[in-house]
C-alpha cells in the first residue's frame, strides 16, 4: 500500500499579462507576479499528486509566507508514512493540529494540500479526480471571466475583447455612480452579455441599493455579489430585502457551518463556492448539501489560481450544476498556467479524464521561478 514519502512546497511567481483590481484592492499587473504556493506529494512508490494555492492577503489573511510555513512546519508532518486514500483520517488530523477559528483557519494552506491530496489518490486508483466525487455531470465547463475595475471605456474594450465570453463578473468599487457607468458601458460593448456584479466588500448596505435601483433596467443583470464587509450579515439582508436581484455571499461565507448559519439568517439568494476559502475540495463539497437543502443558488470561482488549482475547482464543478458559468480567471489574467493538457476553447474547458487532475504541472518553470 502506497505512503506519503515526501512533501515538497514551492512558493513560486507567476506572472500576470493584465492589471486586475478589485474592491478591496490591486491583485497584480504585468509588473508584479502573483503569489503561488505548489505542493508535491510523493509515495514511497512512485506516484505523485500536484495541488496549489495563491496567496492574496488583500482577499483574505494568508500570505505567501504564512501558507508556505503552515505546510511545511505543521501539516507536512501529518502527511508523511501516511495512506493518501485515507482522506478522513488525514482531513482529522489536519483541523486537529490547525483548529479552525468561528469559521476557518489556514484554508489556503489546507487546500493546496487537499488538492494534491485528492490528485494523488486518483492518479492510485488510475481515475480522474472527478470520479472521487461521484463523477462529472457536464463534459465541458463554460466559463465566466472577471473585468477589473478600470474606466467604463477600458472596461467594455476589455469585455469585448474577451468574446465569445458571454458572461462577466464585472468589479465594482463602491462608487454608485462610477459603478453604473462601467456596468452600462460592459452591457453597451457586449448588449447579449450575462452580467455578475462583484462588490468585494466595497459598499455601505445603503449605497449598495442605490447601486442596484440605478441599473435596475439592465436586464442582464443577474446577481450582485458580496456587496458589504464580509462580517456584514445583517448588512446582506438588509441589501437583500431591497433587491430585485439574487444576492451573493462570498467573504462571508467560508464553510457548510457559515452557509448554515446565513440560510437562517437568510441574508443571500446564492453562494460563490471557492476550493481555496474552504479548506479544499472535499470541505468545499460539503457546503453543496446545504445550499441545495436552503434553496441557495450555487456560483462557482476560484481566486486567479493557476493550471493546477484552476483545474482542480473544473473538476469539481463540473460534478454540480451551477446557476452560471465558473467564473475561473487564470486563462485571462496569467502569463502561463505552468501545466500542460489544459483544453480551453471559445472559453470552454474540457473537462480531463486523465488519471488524478488530468493535466501535467510544469515542474521545471515551478523551481525556476522559486520567490
Amino acid at each position: 500500500m502506497s505512503k506519503i514519502a515526501h512533501v515538497d512546497v514551492f512558493p513560486t511567481a507567476i506572472g500576470m499579462r493584465d492589471v486586475f483590481t478589485i474592491g478591496t484592492g490591486f491583485v497584480g499587473d504585468a509588473a508584479s507576479a502573483g503569489h503561488h504556493i505548489f505542493v508535491k506529494l510523493t509515495t514511497d512508490d512512485g506516484y505523485i499528486g500536484w495541488g496549489e494555492q495563491r496567496a492574496l492577503p488583500s482577499w483574505s489573511y494568508e500570505t505567501v509566507e504564512s501558507i508556505t510555513s503552515t505546510i511545511q512546519f505543521h501539516i507536512a508532518p501529518l502527511l508523511l508514512g501516511q495512506n493518501p486514500l485515507h482522506l478522513n483520517k488525514i482531513h482529522d488530523a489536519m483541523y486537529h493540529a490547525l483548529k479552525p477559528a468561528v469559521s476557518n483557519g489556514h484554508p489556503f494552506a489546507k487546500a493546496a494540500v487537499d488538492i494534491a491530496l485528492h490528485d494523488l489518490g486518483a492518479r492510485i486508483l488510475g481515475v480522474p479526480l472527478h470520479t472521487l466525487f461521484g463523477g462529472k455531470r457536464h463534459d465541458t465547463l463554460p466559463l465566466s471571466y472577471a473585468l477589473s475595475i478600470d474606466t467604463p471605456e477600458i472596461m467594455g474594450a476589455k469585455a469585448k475583447a474577451l468574446s465569445p465570453c458571454s458572461c462577466f463578473k464585472v468589479k465594482v468599487a463602491g462608487e454608485p455612480g462610477a459603478d453604473e457607468e462601467r456596468l452600462r458601458a460592459v452591457h453597451e460593448a457586449m448588449p447579449n452579455a450575462t452580467l455578475w456584479i462583484d462588490a468585494n466588500q466595497s459598499y455601505a448596505p445603503s449605497r449598495a441599493i442605490e447601486l442596484l435601483k440605478r441599473v435596475a433596467g439592465l436586464r442582464e443583470i443577474y446577481c450582485m455579489e458580496q456587496p458589504v464587509a464580509s462580517q456584514d450579515w445583517f448588512g446582506m439582508k438588509r441589501v437583500r430585502d431591497n433587491a430585485a436581484i439574487p444576492i451573493a455571499i462570498d467573504e462571508g461565507c467560508f464553510t457548510s457551518f457559515d452557509l448554515a448559519k446565513i440560510a437562517q439568517l437568510e441574508c443571500a439568494d446564492a453562494v460563490v463556492l471557492k476550493v481555496c476559502k474552504s479548506g479544499g475540495l472535499a470541505e468545499c463539497l460539503k457546503s453543496v448539501p446545504v445550499a441545495e437543502a436552503n434553496a441557495l443558488e450555487i456560483l462557482g470561482s476560484g481566486l486567479t489560481e493557476a493550471g493546477v488549482g484552476f483545474i482542480a475547482s473544473v473538476h469539481l464543478f463540473a460534478t454540480l450544476n451551477l446557476a452560471l458559468p465558473a467564473e475561473l480567471n487564470a486563462p485571462a489574467f496569467l502569463d502561463t498556467l505552468a501545466v500542460s493538457g489544459v483544453d480551453i476553447r471559445d472559453n470552454v474547458v474540457t473537462v480531463p479524464d486523465g488519471p488524478g487532475l488530468g493535466v501535467t504541472p510544469d515542474e521545471a518553470y515551478i523551481r525556476e521561478h522559486l520567490l
